[in-house]
């Protein structure tokens, strides 16, 4: 019963083991197996019914149906029974032929049998397989990663690395094995010296101990070798637990080398855009202001304090609407429309002019990563001369369409360049002959074959010899009488670019044509003086004759000072006859043998010839100059005028006549600047002014924005003498340790623009002073403020003027604008409306430095002044000039009959102080009360 018993217990656990089981006897025979064995094994239920089978029984069924692949059999059974003999331990894997992987262990009992078990393993090693093909792969990727890579564990014993951490790190190969310690590594680089100065074993604790901490870091590093290197580390972690450490060393030195190429290429792309002679801004892909160039701000006028917040262009465009840059616009309609096209840039380019008159040339184009770069060039000065050009090209084909007869101009390619409508008529060319690029040798031909030339038997070789003729450049004149019977007189002349002008005069009728055509050639139709044709080439013949015969030519340059007022003042008829006097001055103040020419506008140029001795230049000059000062009458209007003239010397200052031209405008411009009326005589020197001027400019531009102006203050004083009734404000540059006179850069602001900023300024500073005096002076004190040429057109100055006063809270009757004679008669019509709308504000105004310009009383009526200012000029001598006390007493007298106060300028002396009191003059000023004061000291002028 208790064998039985202990046979069923065994036969229940070998059916309940997870796994297939055999249990053989010592004679082979199979004792006992479990479910899972048959199953597993896929034996025949048969052959265990009844007696159970043997081992060589089974062994031989596997066999036979390929168990153990392809064998003999009964050698395959044999050699199986005999290692089974052996009864030896034995643990192996084998596959079956349907895939199935089994795990194999069998062990010997000490009766002489053994027991085998048998596990499915199928799903294991393909999971092991699997693992050992993605661990392989990790390897091969780490193997082949363009960094070092180096593997410690928690003790900083090396467990993994790769052949790039030998190569990046210089390690030799030996020294390079599983389990090395850190600082078996680390020796190597710091014996080298790559961590600095010091012991080697210091530099490798130091670094032990920082990897100890097992912390992420990541620095660059410059090897000794130049190479730079990027190490990052991390801890790796199994759970909460630290089991070492991982880094990568990158070789970042040809990025490195790219980052700082790539640096200098943006610093002198950075330095290319601000040096730029235009404005540029680059909008990102985003639409926001990501680049632009202080010429850029200076063009559109952006505050600098709104550019440096960088801007979208939705921003951009919405303020340039609202401060009306667009017209009177929709804003935001014309905000939507262009960010939708910005939204699709295109290349594009166009004109637009801003509403202070300046007109930019806008250039743009897409960027390849999304957004658009655009370029403004200032082409205002260009517009004027394109204008200018244009009419001159109306006036000279004009004159072309008005000559009495036929002209054409060719160039040196024998190319048409123009024509006049009497051509086409006198030779009867159809209008298709002029049609493309009309060329000489097509007129010729078109004539040749058309019997113009008489009967031709070869037309080819008369158009050659024609063309050969026309290519020699020799001036002629000669009758052609044509088929129809109509005789041409032909004049041609060469130019000196290569080119010809060729005049055909119907003389049939008309003998008297050649003269006309003569004069409109070579002569001034205004004065009938030489025109600039005529000059060059005698001024060339003169030059010539000179160098021939070792004499000396002089050129004199000359300009009208303030024609312009004269034309505006007293209309065009004036201003033309005016000009016609002045041709005739000159020509009565040189010899017969000197050339006297009209240049162009109110320019005219002098040529002295065959001068023997060089004091005969002077003495011209200045007869010149004491000609025009005299008053002129024209058509019963007194004209008072001067002249400025520059002059130069053949061979002494140039030995061409190009160069001489050139040099006697400078000499003129610095006679002109100097103070007109007067001539000046070239040198080196001059030129030299230009560089310092165009030094002066660019100071001047940067002292806006680095804060360097100030304004003193001068007090203007009661008749009585003694209370303050209100300062003059004037601007003063802090410069190099001292204070730049006005006269030195306010015309220069003028001249480029940077009036408009600085006069702003001082109006805003003026301002703001005003509201600071009142609660120190105990009462309200008017401040006077000068208006330049300049701002007096801005549309925009009423604007200005409102947002400033109601910005700094002075009441407007405070602020008095001041705008000198000359400027309020520059253009009287806009002068005029602009000072009205000013004074609808309640400000005063005052006419300036009145008495030296040339203002007519029926515009001086017309303004809405309030004060005269009596220009220093008159006041500083009164006591001895009788001609200035005159002018001093009826310039007072006629104010207060035009119901104007005076305030007279430069009062210097008690005597002068006296003499204007005595007139009733309302207000004074000048040194003799004060000098222009710092604001500080003004406040406490006339306090007691």
């Amino acid at each position: 019963m208790i064998a039985d018993s202990r046979a069923s217990i065994l036969r229940t656990m070998i059916d309940n083991i997870p796994a297939a089981v055999s249990l053989f006897d010592a004679e082979m025979r199979l004792v006992a197996c479990n479910r899972q064995l048959i199953d597993l094994l896929e034996f025949p239920e048969a052959m265990f019914v009844g007696q159970m089978p043997t081992l060589e029984e089974l062994a031989r069924f596997n066999a036979l149906r390929g168990e153990y692949g392809p064998c003999d059999v009964d050698e395959m059974v044999a050699a199986f029974m005999a290692r089974a003999r052996q009864r030896l331990p034995h643990h192996f894997k084998r596959t079956r032929p349907n895939g199935t992987v089994l795990d194999i262990r069998g062990a010997p009992l000490p009766d002489g049998g053994f027991v085998t078990f048998y596990s499915d393993i199928t799903e294991l090693t393909a999971s092991q397989q699997d693992l050992e093909r993605h661990v392989e792969y990790l390897r091969s990727v780490v193997r082949h990663l363009p960094q070092g890579v180096s593997v410690f564990d928690e003790h900083l014993r090396l467990k993994y690395w790769n052949q790039m951490l030998l190569d990046v790190l210089e390690l030799p190969a030996e020294a390079v094995h599983q389990d090395v310690s850190f600082d078996d590594l680390t020796i190597f680089p710091a014996r080298r010296g790559e961590y600095g100065p010091g012991a080697p074993e210091d530099h490798v604790a130091a670094r032990r101990k920082l990897a100890l901490q097992f912390q992420a870091h990541r620095f660059e590093r410059t090897r000794p070798g130049g190479r730079t290197h990027l190490v990052e580390g991390r801890p790796m972690r199994h759970g909460e637990n630290v089991i070492g450490f991982v880094t990568t060393y990158t070789d970042i030195t040809d990025r490195k080398q790219s980052e700082l190429a790539l640096e200098r290429q943006n610093a002198m792309l950075q330095a290319l855009v601000a040096n730029m002679p235009g404005g540029v801004t680059v909008f990102d892909e985003n639409l926001k202001l990501a680049l632009f160039n202080a010429e850029a701000k200076r063009l559109l006028e952006f505050p600098n304090e709104y550019a440096a917040l960088q801007p979208s262009f939705a921003d951009v465009i919405r303020y340039n609407a609202e401060r009306g840059e667009y017209g009177d616009v929709d804003v935001e309609k014309t905000v939507a429309e262009m960010v939708e096209r910005a939204h699709h840039p295109v290349a594009h380019h166009f004109e637009r002019t801003r509403p202070d008159g300046t007109t930019i040339e806008v250039s743009g184009a897409p960027l390849p990563g999304g957004g658009f770069v655009t370029i403004y060039l200032d082409i205002t000065q260009r517009k004027l001369t394109e204008n200018e050009l244009r009419r001159r090209n109306q006036v000279f084909q004009t004159l072309l369409d008005n000559i009495p007869g036929g002209v054409t101009l060719f160039d040196k390619e024998m190319r048409l360049v123009a024509s006049n409508a009497e051509y086409a008529r006198l030779l009867d060319f159809p209008p298709e002959l002029f049609e493309g690029e009309p060329t000489l040798e097509r007129f010729f031909r078109y004539n040749a074959e058309r019997g113009e030339y008489g009967k031709i038997d070869d037309i080819d070789a008369s158009v050659a010899a024609l063309l050969a003729r026309a290519a020699t450049q020799q001036p002629h004149v000669f009758e052609r009488t044509r088929p129809n019977g109509t005789v041409l007189e032909i004049r041609g002349l060469p130019l000196p670019d290569g080119g010809f002008v060729t005049i055909y005069t119907d003389i049939t009728e008309k003998h008297g044509a050649a003269e006309a055509i003569e004069r409109l050639a070579h002569r001034d139709t205004l004065t009938g003086l030489a025109n600039r044709y005529n000059l060059e080439a005698r001024l060339d013949h003169a030059l010539a004759e000179a160098l021939r015969h070792k004499t000396q030519v002089a050129v004199m340059f000359l300009d009208m000072d303030r024609f312009k007022a004269i034309n505006d003042t007293q209309g065009h008829s004036v201003g033309d006859g005016f000009l016609i006097e002045v041709a005739a001055r000159l020509t009565s103040s040189v010899r017969n043998c000197d050339i006297v020419a009209r240049f162009g506008g109110d320019e005219f140029v002098v040529v002295l010839t065959d001068i023997a001795d060089s004091r005969h230049i002077e003495t011209v000059a200045r007869k010149i100059v004491d000609a025009m000062a005299a008053p002129f009458n024209v058509v019963g209007v007194r004209i008072q005028s001067s002249v400025s003239v520059g002059i130069v010397v053949f061979p002494d200052d140039a030995r061409d006549r190009h160069l001489l031209l050139r040099n006697a405008d400078i000499a003129m411009y610095h006679a002109k600047r100097s103070g007109r009326g007067q001539y000046q005589r070239f040198d080196a020197c001059l030129s030299e002014l230009v560089l310092n001027r165009t030094r002066m400019e660019v100071d001047l531009r940067n002292a806006l924005e680095a804060g360097e102006f100030i304004l003193h203050y001068q007090p203007q004083i009661a008749n009585d003498g003694e209370r303050v009734v209100g300062f003059e404000a004037l601007v003063r540059w802090k410069k190099d340790g001292g204070l730049v006179p006005p006269d030195q850069f306010i015309p220069i602001a003028e001249e480029t623009g940077l009036i408009e900023a600085l006069g702003a300024w001082v109006l805003e500073e003026a301002c703001n002073a005003a509201v600071r005096w009142q609660a120190r002076r105990g009462g309200a004190t008017r401040v006077a403020v000068n208006l330049s040429r300049r701002q007096l057109k801005d549309p925009c100055i009423v604007g200005l003027v409102r947002k400033v006063l109601g910005r700094t809270g002075l009441a407007p009757a405070l602020l008095e604008l001041e705008v000198t004679e000359t400027a309020a008669m520059d253009n009287p019509q806009i002068a005029i409306e602009n000072l009205r709308a000013l004074k609808s504000l309640g400000i005063g105004l005052a006419i300036d430095d009145f008495g030296t310009g040339y203002s007519s009383l029926a515009y001086l009526k017309l303004l809405p002044i309030d004060r005269l200012k009596l220009d220093r000029t008159f006041v500083k001598d009164i006591e001895d000039d009788t001609n200035d006390a005159v002018i001093c007493t009826a310039t007072i007298g006629l104010a207060h009959n035009l119901g104007l106060k005076v305030v007279a300028e430069g009062v210097e002396t008690a005597a002068q102080l006296a003499f204007l009191r005595s007139l009733d003059c309302d207000e004074l000023q000048g040194y003799y009360f004060s000098p222009p004061l710092p604001e500080s000291e003004a406040r406490e002028y006339g306090m007691g």
